[in-house]
């Protein structure tokens, strides 16, 4: 299956070594500052139980004409760069080219269709924990599994054979017959406690185990919930509950990529995580004071600026 990559940082150059090691057929489509070491060495998967190994990719390049048209398409990129990218990047599609999007929130399909039109889109997430260490090189922490399904929630085969390529590559695959409500579920885990986490700039296992920030993620959560059940996607209590035991499965040196971005001084994805929760609230009248106050105190640490102005 000849799949094109869109973005080789954490997620997409993960996914593309797992899915060149079990023989598919992978282009990447780069910035330049990738596509040296892309090309001479492919990418080096290490991991924390001692892994470190090279996986040759088919191709890379920075003109998604080079690469010509894809069985699928995996959108890897940063969510606040979706629409313009994959302006960039319609040579890669055929008449009904599926474009899997792996991004955090919950914005990325529309984003899709904005640019591309309609009949392109699905509903994806992963869930995963890597970083790029630098171009070529990518440090795997744990989790993997991806979650795809038509918008609409019907079966169709490009989903089944996107999948299946997934699972030859040992990537847990699922599946989802309500995508939308599965993008809530994780909008609801990576907004509360990575939000949290980057407020308080403390890892997972220090915020879990400190009763008040733990409570804090909880209510945080129970905000999204209220927000999503609003715009159609019912989440209970009983998600709630679910998705902190997710929080609390996470390696208890994790933090979120919005953290580490912030930390670092990049442009983060706060705009698509907490502030797009805000402003999706605010169509709908739900109160959501926590994702308010971590939107506002952290807007001043992103470089990117580009805030909404919500007051």
């Amino acid at each position: 299956m000849k799949i094109g990559i869109i973005g080789a940082g954490g997620v997409g150059a993960y996914f593309a070594a797992a899915l060149s090691a079990a023989g598919q057929d992978v282009h990447l489509l780069v910035t330049p500052r990738h596509l040296e070491p892309l090309r001479k060495q492919g990418i080096r998967v290490t991991g924390g139980d001692g892994r470190d190994e090279l996986v040759p990719v088919a191709g890379a390049a920075t003109d998604a004409a080079a690469i010509g048209e894809c069985d699928a398409v995996i959108l890897a990129c940063k969510a606040g760069h979706v629409r313009d990218v994959m302006k960039t990047a319609l040579p890669l599609l055929g008449p009904a080219t599926p474009v899997l999007p792996l991004q955090n929130g919950v914005t990325a399909a529309g984003q899709i269709t904005a640019a591309a039109g309609p009949g392109h889109a699905l509903g994806g997430l992963c869930m995963i924990i890597s970083y790029l260490v630098e171009p070529g090189h990518v440090h795997h922490v744990g989790g993997q599994p991806a979650v795809l399904g038509e918008l609409d929630g019907a079966p169709a085969p490009r989903v089944q054979a996107l999948a299946d390529a997934l699972s030859s590559a040992g990537i847990r695959t699922r599946i989802s017959g309500d995508i939308s409500s599965d993008l809530w579920r994780k909008f609801m885990l990576i907004t509360s406690y990575g939000g949290v986490g980057a407020l308080c700039r403390k890892s997972v296992g220090e915020t879990r185990s400190h009763p008040p920030t733990r409570a804090l993620v909880r209510d945080a959560m129970r905000e999204v919930a209220a927000v999503a059940t609003a715009a159609g996607a019912a989440l209970t209590d009983d998600d709630v509950r679910s998705t902190m035991d997710q929080y609390d499965a996470f390696a208890p040196e994790s933090t979120a990529s919005m953290q580490r971005d912030l930390i670092a001084g990049r442009p983060s994805e706060l705009e698509e995580q907490n502030g797009a929760l805000v402003r999706i609230a605010a169509q709908y009248n739900v109160p959501v004071p926590i994702h308010t106050t971590i939107y506002r105190a952290l807007s001043i640490l992103d470089p990117a600026g580009q805030h909404s102005g919500i007051a």
